[in-house]
């Protein structure tokens, strides 16, 4: 067909076969017009190589393949394709000129036009695609695994190739040369694009390199181009070659011994070129092209996590991954503000961007000048576009908000938030724990637990409900400990002397297992814990009193309710009180011998109870009558007297010390 020769082309493509009569017709199927987008057939031509194979490499092959192809055959050939590529060139009619050096590689369906379009960039474009290996694991590794032609046949068949050529990305490795890809320095390129004069200037390959497969020549060129004066590097997006397993010089190696083959090469290199090689530098490289979604997690890869590690990567040694952060984040020096700046950053990294973004705006408005918040909107901003973002993440919106007023300060606006939340999910426990320190702010009752420990230094301690054993391992030596719940799960390291008993409180009462523990002395200090619910609560009080001397300490935790719902005994909530509160109620109706107060302490209250009387029939006589009295009060009759009702107190260690001294118990 000679009329396919009538016009100069502007590209030619070299290609050098070698023994592959199963990949190469892939490959020049994958560099058909047939194949190629966005590229007139008149527009280029394919010159096919062959380097001596044997048998020759079959004319049949490019006849009747669409687009211009010829075939040239080197025989006899030396073992390097050296000679192979030089040929190809001065073959060669197009302005741009492009080497395969290996015939195995197929190519996306966009190589050639973006290739054209990138080569006219630059007088001097050294337009270079990404390689990659067919199969998904380095090839040599895979290899030991079984991956072998007939296995890569079926991957293909996969992705129906040839109907999208783009779809090798699903099935492909970036190979070693380009490890890191787009953007941090390749080895080479398996697609090289060059004008001719370039091409002329470096006098094309050299034939130096005469080793199998050429060793470093395909590297040497690459490098070269680059160090011409005026090079620029255009890097191809969404394009690659991809190689098919063929039994090839590198790919078909040893895994162990493929790095003595490296160093041989290696030395060929030194000896040519007087200097070691190493990779070629990579300054702002022009990108071309789209960029395939396969394609794209290879790219974020190289960008997040380079390989070696050691390297600083594109985006330098200081960047945060977790925060987008390229350079150090400079905190700011106003609490308050690094406060809301830490939230922005939690709020970020667990992928809260408009939760993030609000907030950070808010820290922006208190902190107009502050860089931080600013460096923060510049990547979580564009998530929140409007006041608010979608309903099924305002709840978190909200608890954050929730959380930055409360850090301001801002009490009505941070209840107002957390309110919000629990709107769009009224089971949202960080919001009721925020509601919780609103009302009741300072220490927590765990940091109350343990300043009771080092101040009373109780000489036994019981607790009923261990849980994970965090409140227990408060309770230091000499004290001796004893913990009660049918289930605990102990996570925390214990330090006294422990007994751990593995039932109800009832069974362990019934059984009278505290007494010979206590050996005739008195129980200096317990907890209650167990069931959130008033009756529980009330029979545990009895039974630990019965046991306790003048100078001893109850707490009863859980004693300040929330609201309704959180404080019924049939759990509705994860955040839960149960009616303990009750349980104080009933005490100081009973019992006003008793000294009893709540501290204000979050999330849920502590009530205090010294004055005990270990001899008082009291409880027990109207046990019945007690239960049936306070059982059916309602939250509502004492929602609006709630500190009055439970005796609470400032969170204020003093003022509780005081009060412990005035019983003579410190």
């Amino acid at each position: 067909m000679v009329e396919r020769f009538e016009r100069k082309p502007k590209l030619s493509v070299v290609v050098v076969v070698y023994n592959m009569p199963r990949e190469a017709p892939r490959t020049l199927h994958s560099l058909s017009a047939a194949y190629q987008r966005h590229i007139d057939p008149g527009d280029y031509e394919v010159i096919v190589v062959d380097n001596g194979s044997d048998p020759p490499f079959d004319p049949g092959m490019i006849e009747g393949r669409s687009g211009n192809f010829r075939l040239i055959r080197i025989d006899p050939a030396p073992p390097s394709p050296a000679l192979a590529v030089n040929r190809g060139i001065a073959e060669a009619r197009g302005e741009i000129i492009g080497v395969m050096i290996d015939g195995a590689r197929m190519v996306t369906p966009g190589l050639l036009h973006f290739a054209l379009h990138g080569a006219r960039l630059y007088d001097r474009a050294v337009v270079a695609s990404i390689g990659w290996f067919l199969g998904l694991d380095d090839q040599r590794w895979a290899q030991e695994s079984g991956y072998d032609k007939r296995r890569e046949d079926a991957l293909l068949k996969s992705i129906d190739w040839p109907a999208d050529g783009y779809r090798l990305f699903e099935i492909g490795t970036v190979a070693n040369s380009s490890i890191n890809g787009w953007l941090l320095p390749i080895a080479e390129s398996n697609a090289l694009f060059l004008r001719r004069e370039l091409w002329e200037m470096l006098e094309g390959v050299d034939e130096r390199f005469d080793l199998p497969g050429g060793g470093l020549v395909n590297l040497d060129i690459y490098r070269r181009a680059l160090e011409l004066p005026n090079a620029e590097l255009v890097v191809l997006l969404g394009e690659g070659s991809f190689h098919q397993i063929h039994g090839g010089i590198a790919t078909a190696s040893d895994i162990d011994l493929f790095p003595d083959t490296l160093r041989r090469w290696g030395r060929q290199y030194e000896t040519i070129r007087g200097r070691p090689w190493a990779f070629p530098t990579q300054d702002r490289p022009t990108y071309v092209g789209t960029l395939p979604r396969p394609a794209l997690a290879h790219l974020v890869r190289a960008a997040l996590d380079p390989i070696p590690r050691e390297n600083s990567g594109p985006l330098g040694s200081s960047f945060d991954r977790s925060l987008w952060s390229i350079a150090p984040i400079d905190r700011p020096a106003d609490p308050g503000i690094a406060a809301l700046v830490d939230l922005a950053h939690a709020e970020f990294r667990a992928g809260r961007f408009e939760a993030s973004a609000a907030v950070a705006r808010l820290a922006r408005h208190y902190a107009p000048d502050e860089i931080e918040p600013q460096r923060l909107l510049a990547h979580a901003g564009p998530w929140l576009r409007t006041r608010m973002p979608p309903d099924d993440r305002r709840a978190e919106f909200h608890l954050a908000l929730g959380e930055a007023y409360r850090v301001l300060g801002k009490g009505n606006e941070s209840a107002s938030e957390y309110r919000a939340a629990l709107n769009f999910d009224d089971d949202l426990v960080q919001a009721h724990l925020g509601l919780s320190k609103l009302s009741m702010p300072g220490d927590h009752y765990l940091v109350w637990l343990e300043r009771l420990h080092g101040a009373l230094e109780p000489e036994t301690y019981l607790e009923i409900g261990i849980a994970r054993g965090q409140s227990l391992a408060y309770a230091r030596p000499p004290t001796l400990a004893v913990g009660v719940d049918p289930e605990p799960t102990i996570n925390a390291p214990l330090k006294a002397e422990t007994h751990i008993f593995c039932e109800t409180s009832d069974v362990f009462f019934s059984e009278r297992r505290l007494a010979p523990l206590l050996n005739a002395r008195p129980l200096a200090l317990a907890f209650i814990d167990g069931l959130h619910v008033f009756q529980q609560s009330l029979k545990d009080f009895m039974n630990i009193e019965a046991v306790c001397g003048p100078r001893s300490v109850v707490l009863i935790h859980d004693t300040v309710p929330l609201d309704e719902p959180t404080q019924r005994p049939d759990r509705q909530r994860k955040f839960y009180t149960g009616d303990v509160w009750k349980t104080v109620l009933c005490l100081k109706h009973y019992r006003p011998d008793l000294d009893i107060f709540t501290i204000a302490t979050p999330p849920s209250g502590l009530t205090v109870v010294i004055g005990l009387d270990p001899t008082s029939r009291v409880l027990r006589d109207n046990y019945d009558q007690a239960v049936a009295r306070f059982t059916h009060t309602s939250f509502s009759a004492v929602e609006f007297i709630l500190y009055s009702a439970l005796n609470v107190i400032p969170n204020d260690w003093d003022l509780v010390q005081s009060r412990l001294k005035e019983r003579g118990i410190m």
